[in-house]
This record gives C-alpha cells, structure tokens and sequence, in this order.
C-alpha cells in the first residue's frame, strides 16, 4: 500500500499519469492501497518474458526496458520506459496470461506495481473509468503504429533525430542538450538499428553540424533547422 504521506511524491506524480488521472478520488485511493514501491538496482530484472502476468507497472525513477529473445537468442528492445509512463497495461487489458517480454532496469529505478486483478475488479466498478482507460490504450496504439511505420519507413538518421527530439520538453531555445538515460546500444536496439549503423549516423549528422555528441549528452544546434531537414527527408 502507498501512503499519501510517506510517499507523496510517488502519488503526485502517479495522479499526473495519463493512465491514472482519469480516477476519481475514491478511486484512485482504492488503486494505491494495492499498489505497493518497488526500487530497483541497475540490470534488475521486474519479470521475464512468459511469466505469469500479475502487476502492471509505473515508473516514478530510473528506466526500465523492454525486451524479447529472438530464436538465436539474441535480445531485441521493444521499448525504454522513462518516468511518468506505465507499462503490461494493455496486456492486462487484452487478458493475456504472460508476460510477451521481460522488463529490465537500466540504471537504479523506482516503479510502482500495481496488482492486476484488482486493478481490473476496479475498471469492472465503473463504466465511465472504463472508457477513460479506453481512451489511453487506444492512444498507446496509434503511438505504436506511428513508431512502426517510422522504423520501415524512415533510414537510421532520422529514427535516431526523431528519437533525439522526443527526448525535449517544451522549449523556445534553438539549441537544447540531451542528457541520454539509457546506453546507446540500447537506443540502437531500440530503433531496431546495428550499433555501428547507430555510431555512423551519429557522426553523419555531427558532420553536417546538425547535432554535437559528447559523451552521454547530445547537442541539437538547431531544433528547426532539423525538424526541417526530417520534412524533407533529408536526413
């Protein structure tokens, strides 16, 4: 359980939660006396991929990936969540029985479980809450078509640019630094990119001054002038 008081910056930032912030008070109160805080240290793994599913997750700190095993064996990223965000909802949604991926902490992280049944015992309360959740996967999906048609349609510079913008919150600068939170490898397997297609796209915009890279932070020298270039696919 999450109490209001010890934990009021966990529950503020959960009430801002898109997947939550259509609660009532009652209800929301109802979903953190199932909830319960969780820390993590880095490469902690949450649950493995065809576990039985049993929590959704919120993460408040940290990163956590998400991520399948190939048939060679080999590890593919599906997703990097970062604070603010959920994530196994739609599967609890969809009544699927497991995990279809294994979800693993990145740097020391924070995440809430939240317990499933219960959560879903609480939409059963409530039509209006149903339709709110609704709302929420139904733009989880079109985010994720948008990102599939990104990945076969779009080359390795403008996946990593767009994935480089996505990263900056409201700004009137012109120029904006990036601090990365995950490893670059990971933000290659992210993007469905070969690490070394990652490195030589990195160089090819830093050559055409669009971008600095220096070390974990990245440079965007001109914000419009590459939102421009991507237009135009000329990246």
């Amino acid at each position: 359980m999450l109490d209001k008081t010890l934990n009021r910056d966990v529950v503020l930032a959960m009430r801002e939660c898109v997947m939550f912030s259509g609660m009532d008070d009652a209800q929301f109160d109802a979903l953190l006396r199932f909830s319960k805080l969780i820390t993590k240290p880095a490469e902690c793994m949450l649950f493995q991929q065809d576990m039985p599913l049993t929590h959704i997750y919120f993460v408040y700190q940290g990163a956590v990936k998400l991520s399948r095993s190939t048939i060679k064996g080999d590890e593919k990223i599906i997703e990097v969540i970062l604070p603010g965000r959920t994530f196994a909802e739609g599967v609890l949604f969809k009544g699927a029985p497991k995990y279809p991926v294994t979800a693993t902490t990145l740097k020391s992280s924070t995440v809430i479980a939240v317990d499933g049944k219960q959560l879903l015992n609480l939409l059963k309360s409530s039509n209006e809450l149903c339709i709110k959740m609704l709302a929420h996967v139904s733009f989880r999906l079109h985010w994720m078509i948008n990102e599939l048609d990104k990945q076969t349609l779009h080359n390795a510079s403008f996946r990593i640019v767009d994935y480089f913008l996505a990263q900056i919150t409201l700004t009137d600068a012109s120029r904006h630094e990036i601090e990365l939170q995950v490893p670059k490898r990971d933000i290659a397997s992210r993007l469905s990119i070969k690490p070394e297609t990652f490195s030589r796209a990195l160089k090819s915009l830093e050559k055409k001054g669009l971008i600095t890279v220096q070390e974990k932070t990245i440079v965007i020298n001109d914000i419009e002038l590459i939102k421009e270039k991507m237009a135009l696919e000329e990246l």
